[in-house]
């Protein structure tokens, strides 16, 4: 039987920096679901706050630096827990960035101290791996606020390996306290979110953070008028599906498992975490036979085939780790590369509901948009339909300048200001034709087939199992996305206008790893442009992956295409999941990019 274990840490009364409200008493309600909901066992729960009492052994549990470090260092020196465990750690107080690496401030902190009375959450992050358990879930609810606005970047740049981090907020934010609710609202949406039971409850990774990251900037908006959006980092990526909650799971979690487990045995052959996943499955239902099965046959696997060493590749006998599956690299030569994202097989509905068209519409109208153009702008997005997908393989981002450089030996983007021309900035000023011969070269060079994503394809990868108008959620704010943030969408208070196209890496991806599908560039498609999909084929309704219209790929063609995904230069209302462009094949500007998807199969294994 797979077991639970808890750290949790609160802090209100910091010696020298501000205060805080609500921190303690998230902490102490995370304290009792872990006891009472999720049935951690008291010997395995260890609670730090401002008064808490000393532990069995006698010893102070005040989080000041000495106590934690001590803790960290001395309880984890050697494994208790099992393989199939899991490790929560919770932490509610003030954190900050310094020198490129992540902190959390003990009662005793401040930031005048950092490093020095300051403890690295890599550090954290590594003691937790010694305690044998493989599985650690972070819920980090620092950089918290009672005040209005960001003082500074927060933290969350730094990577944690091996661990799933739910952090309370992006870097460049505050996680707010809320005095209406009398807590944070990053930890008030988790414990509701964690106590969810039915269909929409929160079992597994993906489902926790939709919610947490759809519901919390709601609260903060409501109280605070200012967005808060928290955001997680899974490590692997590939635990995205992993089940936190076993008795809230249902069979369709245990299934989409099952499927992980065996991709990781025979596809990727990443034994440890095929092993992982089949363990989570017993822990969901019981002794499942397929489950038991396959931990013998890995047992006997890695008997068979003990496990290569790693590290140095210049060492001899030495081999580095190969990445991981759903992420492909492609070489293009002259030092670049461009990498590719595996979308799985599946099915969703595409295009805009009527509540949406409603507030956009409503949206539009505030800003002094015709009303009756808009209208007919939105309507080109309906009706909805059902549309079927096989895997594909799509640009993690858009096409670069550097990219393009090394492919097509040209520098489209230097008819723009220097301000377009960084190498990992978009290419812009390519029209549909040029993007299709980039494609075509690529694929000559590859001996892969590679064309630009159809428009099904674009909006199923861009909004990647979220059904809401953005993949971050009902609204967008400056700090996710690259948009005219004088016109942000609903009742989001205005941002940035960067005034032009930021890196691709840059913001925050979606859930399938996808970075800026929503801003900085439109992106072209391979469909051409009609009105609305009401005259769309019955076939293309149902099979997103074939293209829309004929491919007339004459210089001469000024078909209208579509494009997807809004920029920089657009209102929010235009970067929506659903919204759908219409531009002529010739149009180049700067505003104007695209991403390239390979085909059905991984091209790393065609």
């Amino acid at each position: 039987m797979a077991k639970n274990c808890a750290v949790v840490i609160g802090i209100n009364e910091y010696d020298e920096i501000q205060a805080l409200n609500y921190a303690k008493s998230d902490a102490e309600k995370v304290r009792d679901y872990f006891l009472h909901g999720l049935g951690v066992h008291p010997d395995h729960l260890y609670f730090f706050s401002d008064d808490s009492p000393r532990n069995n052994a006698g010893r102070k549990t005040q989080p000041t630096y000495g106590t934690l470090h001590s803790f960290l260092n001395d309880r984890f020196a050697q494994p208790f827990l099992e393989p199939g465990d899991t490790l929560w750690f919770y932490f509610s107080g003030h954190g900050m960035p310094h020198a490129g690496r992540d902190y959390l401030l003990p009662i005793d902190g401040n930031p005048r101290t950092v490093p020095n009375l300051a403890i690295p959450i890599n550090y954290i992050t590594e003691r937790l791996r010694g305690s044998g358990a493989d599985n650690i879930v972070l819920f980090i609810d620092a950089c918290r606020s009672t005040g209005e606005k960001s003082a500074g970047l927060g933290i969350g740049e730094e990577k944690q390996q091996g661990v799933i981090t739910f952090y309370s907020c992006s870097p460049s934010q505050v996680s707010y306290e809320i005095e209406e609710i009398q807590q944070g609202a990053f930890t008030y949406v988790l414990l509701n979110g964690l106590k969810i039971q039915g269909e929409s409850n929160c079992a597994t990774v993906e489902r926790l953070y939709n919610h947490l990251r759809h519901q919390v900037p709601q609260v903060t908006l409501k109280h605070k008028n200012y967005s808060q959006t928290p955001y997680a980092a899974i490590e692997p990526a590939t635990k995205l599906h992993y089940i936190l909650l076993p008795k809230f799971a249902n069979q369709s979690d245990v299934d989409v498992l099952k499927k992980d487990a065996l991709n990781a045995e025979f596809v990727i052959k990443d034994f440890s975490l095929a092993r992982l996943y089949w363990r989570r499955v017993i822990a969901a239902v019981g002794d499942d036979d397929e489950a038991l099965d396959a931990i013998v046959r890995l047992r006997n696997q890695q008997s068979q085939h003990p496990p290569e060493k790693t590290g140095n590749p210049s060492q001899p006998g030495i081999k580095q780790p190969a990445p991981p599956k759903n992420l492909e690299v492609i070489d293009l030569g002259q030092g670049k590369t461009l990498e590719l994202v595996r979308i799985p097989t599946g099915k969703f509905t595409m295009g805009m509901p009527p509540e949406e068209r409603q507030i956009a519409l409503e949206n539009a109208v505030k800003y002094g948009l015709d009303k009756d153009k808009v209208a007919e702008y939105l309507d080109w997005s309906t009706p909805q339909h059902e549309v079927y997908l096989q895997e594909f393989w799509i640009g993690k981002y858009a096409v670069t300048n550097a990219q393009w450089q090394a492919v097509m030996k040209t520098k489209p983007s230097e008819k723009y200001d220097s301000k377009f021309q960084g190498d990992m900035q978009p290419v812009v000023g390519v029209s549909w034709h040029e993007a299709r011969a980039f494609c075509e070269k690529l694929s000559e060079q590859t001996k892969r087939a590679v064309r630009l994503p159809t428009e099904a394809e674009w909006e199923y990868a861009c909004r990647a199992g979220t059904t809401t108008p953005f993949a971050f959620g009902n609204t967008i704010t400056t700090d996710q996305v690259n948009y005219n943030g004088n016109y942000p969408y609903a009742d989001t208070p205005k941002g940035k206008y960067r005034e032009c196209t930021g890196n691709v890496d840059s913001f925050t991806p979606n859930d399938w790893g996808l970075y800026q599908m929503h801003g900085n560039v439109w992106e072209w498609c391979l469909d051409e442009f009609h009105d609305s999909y009401s005259e769309k084929p019955a076939r293309l309704k149902s099979n997103g992956n074939e293209v829309w219209g004929e491919l007339n790929v004459s210089e001469e063609n000024n078909f209208a295409y579509v494009c997807r995904g809004g920029s920089w230069y657009n209102y929010a209302i235009n970067c929506r999941s659903a919204t759908r462009h219409r531009i002529l094949a010739r149009n180049r500007d700067n505003d104007l990019g695209f991403r390239v998807v390979f085909g059905s199969s991984s091209p790393g294994l065609s």
